[in-house]
């Protein structure tokens, strides 16, 4: 089956240059890092990794933050101190409930028998048993008259929760199967991952929430807006009109929307094929992805990619009254004003998903220097007057992991 990491290929296009750069000895490499090594206080991981942890003023933080180092679920307390929550399993995506008692997050399978799957898992926010929502192993079988057979496997990725600490938002191909039997007999592993709801307290029910345009590489990153249930966000990929150029936007949907209106016609790769709204603009000559709500729900933190060698850290203003009438021309228009308020708070060669502090003064993001990628912390304040956030000094490292930091996978910021 096709693997699901095909959404974000255009996005790790810079880093893959940096990294080619690097074995060329034609940029920064590993070799010639220039990290203090006095700032950091240095542990061991279970199979041995060194990883450090900034001990000085700069890079102090309440609460914990949640991440995956050589597909170990870790978390680093307030006071810098770095726990294993998992051993021996691809973990990716942590995501802790709004009442502090569970992580989700996902396990990814390789098999050469059984093919490539995920399932979707919980534990305890502290560490403990781990409970399967949904597992996707499947089998292969037969798909004539076309070459390639079917899978019954399936993909989950990047679970988000609802402010009720028993419903998710996550990624998945669940549908594949329905939506081949309906597009002429398609093979089910080029449709891409949509966004789904469950509960967990009857994972068995799950309820299509944003469909993916076909082919274009999916949908990603969605979350629920805090303090507002009937909204949410997540960033969309869609072919241009030439068909070979990609529009990566950010959206916002109301998620009840597709399952409360059945007979509304809402199709993948039909306009319109979900309920959404965009946000920012259909583009070509930038990608803005890794939507991020601050705590308060009133801004989103995001990504930009300027060019195959700079990305950058954003903070706009959330736009208001926009999902429920989101076909409307004049509400399509108004969605994207916020987006020309938009201020630029970092800049970089490879910048990824931003995740704010419960307290919303800091965002702590992925950033390349020094030939690897690390969490960095910036602190951030609102400008009352001007109604935007400032960076607040210089943004400042706070993991030295040696490249064994999975930049592919969701950090995590809770009390």
């Amino acid at each position: 089956m096709r693997h699901p990491k095909t959404w974000k290929t255009l996005l790790l296009l810079p880093l893959l240059a940096l990294l080619l750069q690097s074995c060329l000895g034609m940029g920064s490499s590993s070799s010639s890092k220039t990290t203090n090594s006095s700032n950091f206080s240095r542990t061991k991981t279970s199979n041995g990794t060194s990883i450090g942890i900034n001990n000085t003023s700069q890079a102090i933080f309440k609460g914990k933050i949640y991440f995956t180092i050589d597909r170990n679920l870790y978390y680093l307390d307030g006071s810098r101190q770095l726990h294993q929550l998992t051993h021996g399993m691809d973990v990716r995506d942590p995501a802790v409930s709004p009442n502090g008692q569970w992580i989700a997050f996902i396990i990814r399978h390789t098999s050469a028998n059984e093919g490539d799957y995920s399932d979707l898992a919980l534990m305890p926010a502290n560490g403990g048993p781990i409970k399967i929502l949904l597992s996707g192993k499947g089998q292969y079988i037969p798909n004539p008259p076309y070459p390639a057979p079917l899978s019954t496997a399936h993909w989950f990725a990047e679970p988000s929760w609802a402010a009720d600490s028993t419903h998710l938002l996550f990624l998945s191909d669940l549908q594949k199967a329905d939506w081949s039997a309906q597009q002429l007999g398609v093979n089910s592993f080029l449709l891409d991952l949509q966004v789904f709801s469950i509960s967990i307290n009857d994972p068995t029910n799950p309820q299509i929430v944003a469909y993916a345009a076909y082919g274009a590489g999916g949908d990603q990153e969605p979350s629920y807006r805090p303090d507002h249930p009937d909204q949410i966000v997540y960033t969309h990929y869609q072919y241009a009109p030439n068909q070979t150029d990609l529009y990566t936007q950010i959206y916002m949907e109301d998620p009840n929307a597709i399952v409360n209106n059945p007979g509304a016609g809402y199709h993948p790769g039909v306009f319109p094929y979900d309920p959404a709204v965009a946000i920012t603009p259909a583009t070509t000559q930038v990608a803005n992805f890794d939507p991020a709500f601050s705590p308060d729900g009133n801004y989103l933190a995001y990504v930009q990619t300027v060019s195959n060698t700079q990305m950058t850290l954003n903070i706009m203003p959330v736009p208001n009254n926009v999902t429920q009438n989101p076909n409307n021309p004049t509400v399509q228009q108004q969605a994207l004003l916020a987006y020309q308020q938009s201020v630029t708070i970092f800049s970089g060669q490879f910048v990824s998903q931003p995740v704010w502090s419960p307290d919303g003064k800091q965002i702590a993001f992925i950033n390349y220097s020094n030939g690897t990628l690390d969490l960095w912390l910036a602190n951030v304040a609102l400008n009352a007057k001007t109604g935007k956030y400032q960076l607040q000094g210089s943004p400042v490292q706070l993991t030295d992991t040696n490249d064994h930091l999975n930049a592919d996978s969701r950090a995590f910021w809770t009390n």
